[in-house]
């Protein structure tokens, strides 16, 4: 009996067996197709995605994978994980790991940085859970992980410029207050609580600052007239200044330079300076002469007046001192004797306004030049002085010397200099050294060395001709001997030849994170650099294209930079479209035009080559980047280019489709002062 049943339960089993086959099979045919749909979606996506084993060793990675690392699949598998990870990341993964492992629960979104197969670095934010068997038994890990390099390149910037502000804000000699779109008063620095007692619990908003510093009705309509009719006008980055007495929350009241500056983001940035004292002075001298005369020897800022010709009529000591004339000197003497012409003529053009509208000029700058011959900087205001019957006889003001001021800024300007060369260096120090420890030292080397081997190959030459006298020609390195000893001398000239070119390109590379000094003050006509870069490269041009046409704008107004930088930029994009060009039957074609709305000069280079792939062109103006190289290109030429317009306060953009061409635009700024030039250059 017990037979019996066993055998039933064989039999049993032995059915039971055949059924879970059929099932297995059947659901391996439904498995096949879900696992294809599987790795289709994987290999699409934009995130990473991997499968390590209990190691670390890469046992499974998606496309996306190959191409943020840029090693290809076959590279990445069986790769450990720590040949792409520093110490520290490697470090954090393993603890991330064996937690997983021990837990059993998922970890999300905790960074990685990862190591490019060319040494660069990408942060990853990454997930980590963990793989089992069939049996539930871990083999490993996987997870997804998605770049956000971009993002925390931004985050740090934002930060550092947040940093900046508040560091500026903070230790302002002038109050600061940030206003939302809105009127909400989301910031003041402590200079604005210290000037008027007032902190955001006082004063949230604009409404609630207008009723406190201004209690009276009146007047505070007319302050908030006056703003309302100067903000309509405002455009982003525009500022003015508005002067307004303010009742502070003690009660006193303060004369407030108000100077208010429109953010691109609508929000509004208020400086506030007091200038009560000045005024209580500027109030004092008009109340007596004799007290006004006392007032003007005493202070530090000279003080002068002078007739409608420009010959000093009065002034104070501080002139004198300043200026190291006698009082007899002085007397009578014309502001061009102690001024450039350039400044001269800005004295006149001043006077003559002044003249014509009554309205004084403030805070502008002359350079006078001592009895010594030395040069000073003040900063100046200019009113028109009447005589009783309130006729113009002649022009009077302050001046103030910020020599010592100026000097500091433009210690600064050549501190920043250095510091965005020392930027330069940091960015291009790995680069530049992997040339000069990958290429130099073996480099050095062929140098050294081919000239030891020319030598031995011409003391050789005795032997070998002896040999070839007695027995006739014979092979060398599968090259009969006769042509062998005329081509040696040529070819170890070739490997010196090519070792200094390798030694050029290496000192190009250092060149190019050197800072430029031109002179950026010089006038130019677009057109005219336009003629001489064609001059220069007529014989390019001729050979790349016989459809090469100029159409130049009339009347462009001059521009202020460097012309012979200038002509570099024209220069490279010209060669660049030449270089496009798959044969002579296709074009270029040059435009200059000048939109007199924008104040801008436009200049277009076209050309009909092959065009740039959409994926390659947001990175063309990187320094480095280039489809080139088999050509000798840097790829260094568009990215100075860039810096070039940059630096002329214009922008360089392109735009391309492919198998019809690439159109660089150059956009520049009609009117560029020199102050507005160094500043754009500074940033």
């Amino acid at each position: 009996m017990d037979k019996r049943i066993t055998n039933k339960k064989q039999g049993k089993r032995g059915k039971g067996a055949v059924k879970k086959s059929a099932r297995a099979s059947k659901a391996g045919q439904v498995f096949r197709p879900s696992e294809e749909k599987y790795r289709v979606i994987l290999e699409s996506i934009e995130e990473l995605y991997y499968e390590v084993d209990l190691a670390g060793n890469l046992t499974m990675s998606n496309d996306s994978m190959s191409k943020i690392l840029g090693y290809s699949k076959e590279e990445l598998i069986g790769m450990n994980n720590r040949q792409y990870m520093d110490d520290a990341t490697a470090k954090k993964v393993y603890q991330s790991f064996n937690q997983v492992y021990q837990t059993g629960i998922p970890t999300k979104a905790f960074d990685w940085e990862l190591i490019r197969k060319d040494g660069t670095k990408r942060i990853l934010e990454t997930s980590v859970s963990l793989l089992r068997d069939s049996k539930g038994r871990p083999v490993g890990f996987y997870g997804i992980g998605r770049d956000i390099t971009e993002r925390k390149q931004a985050e740090a910037a934002l930060r550092t410029e947040k940093q900046r502000f508040q560091t500026l804000s903070e230790n302002a000699p002038f109050g600061m207050v940030m206003i939302d779109q809105d009127g909400t008063f989301r910031y003041i620095n402590p200079k604005f609580r210290e000037l008027f007692g007032y902190d955001l619990t006082d004063i949230p908003n604009g409404k609630t600052w207008f009723k406190k510093a201004y209690p009276e009705a009146t007047y505070r309509h007319h302050v908030f007239s006056a703003w309302k009719q100067d903000l309509k006008s405002f455009k982003p980055g525009e500022k003015g200044s508005k002067i307004f007495t303010v009742t502070c929350k003690d009660g006193t009241e303060k004369i407030i330079n108000f100077i208010p500056v429109q953010l691109e983001t609508g929000e509004d940035l208020m400086a506030c300076e007091d200038i009560t004292e000045r005024k209580r002075a500027e109030a004092a001298l008009r109340e007596s002469e004799e007290k006004y005369r006392t007032i003007l020897h005493s202070i530090e800022e000279f003080y002068y007046e002078v007739d409608l010709a420009g010959n000093l009529t009065f002034f104070n000591e501080s002139m004198i001192k300043n200026l190291g004339y006698t009082r007899e000197e002085l007397t009578g003497m014309n502001n061009r004797q102690y001024m450039s012409e350039g400044t001269s003529n800005l004295v006149f053009q001043t006077f003559n306004e002044v003249y014509k509208t009554g309205i004084p000029k403030k805070a502008f700058e002359w350079e006078l030049i001592n009895k010594d011959g030395t040069k000073r900087f003040v900063e100046v205001s200019v009113s028109l002085m009447r005589n009783e019957k309130g006729q113009p006889k002649g022009f009077y003001g302050i001046a103030r010397d910020v020599t010592e001021r100026k000097q500091a800024e433009e210690q600064l300007r050549h501190h920043e200099q250095q510091m965005m060369q020392m930027n330069k260096m940091v960015a291009l120090g790995t680069l530049v050294s992997g040339v000069a420890h990958e290429i130099n030292n073996p480099n050095n080397f062929i140098m050294l060395n081919a000239p030891l081997l020319s030598e031995a190959w011409e003391s050789s030459k005795p032997i070998l001709e002896e040999y070839y006298e007695k027995n006739g020609d014979f092979l060398i390195g599968g090259m009969p001997y006769t042509e062998m000893r005329e081509n040696i001398p040529v070819l170890f000239s070739g490997i010196l030849g090519g070792s200094k070119r390798i030694k050029q390109i290496v000192e190009d590379l250092r060149d190019f994170v050197r800072r430029d000094g031109s002179d950026m003050t010089q006038s130019f006509d677009v057109n005219g650099v336009i003629r001489s870069a064609i001059s220069l490269l007529s014989n390019t041009i001729m050979k790349a294209t016989t459809h090469f046409s100029v159409e130049y704008g009339s009347e462009l107004p001059p521009i202020k930079g460097n012309v012979q930088r200038f002509e570099q930029v024209i220069i490279n994009l010209i060669q660049n479209a030449c270089q496009a060009l798959p044969d002579a039957r296709r074009g270029i074609f040059l435009s200059t035009s000048h939109d007199e709305k924008r104040q801008t000069i436009i200049v277009n280079v076209r050309d009909e080559g092959m065009g740039i792939p959409a994926d390659v062109l947001p990175h063309i103006a990187e320094p480095f980047f280039t489809t080139k190289r088999d050509f000798g290109s840097l790829g260094l030429g568009l990215s100075i280019s860039h810096r070039i317009v940059k630096e002329h306060g214009g922008s360089l953009n392109f735009t391309s489709e492919q198998a019809k061409g690439t159109t660089a635009e150059i956009v520049l700024p009609v009117t560029q002062t020199k102050e507005v030039l160094i500043e754009r250059i500074k940033t």
